[in-house]
């Protein structure tokens, strides 16, 4: 989650040491609590997730409003909360 701005810039995301997106952060307007990258697994296990802020030339900053990592309800995939089957 990050708040964007007009001088927001550029960052990475790695997932387990490999780079999973570049997420452009420059807005315009200025919203906050943006979610710029979602992903899912199959099955549980440990993972690493690790945010790299580029540096763009001009605006080489970007602000983390946090981290959201859902739990997966117990029982079966439920596909209307968002949980899919693997």
């Amino acid at each position: 989650m990050v708040s964007r701005a007009a001088t927001s810039g550029q960052a990475y995301v790695h997932v387990d040491g490999k780079k999973a997106a570049t997420v452009h952060l420059k807005s315009s307007t200025s919203p906050y609590r943006d979610a710029i990258w979602t992903t899912s697994w199959s099955a549980a296990a440990k993972h690493t997730v690790k945010i790299v802020v580029v540096g763009t030339k001009g605006r080489p900053a970007l602000t983390t409003d946090g981290l959201v990592l859902p739990k997966q309800p117990p029982g079966p995939p439920h596909r209307e909360r968002g949980w899919h089957a693997p």
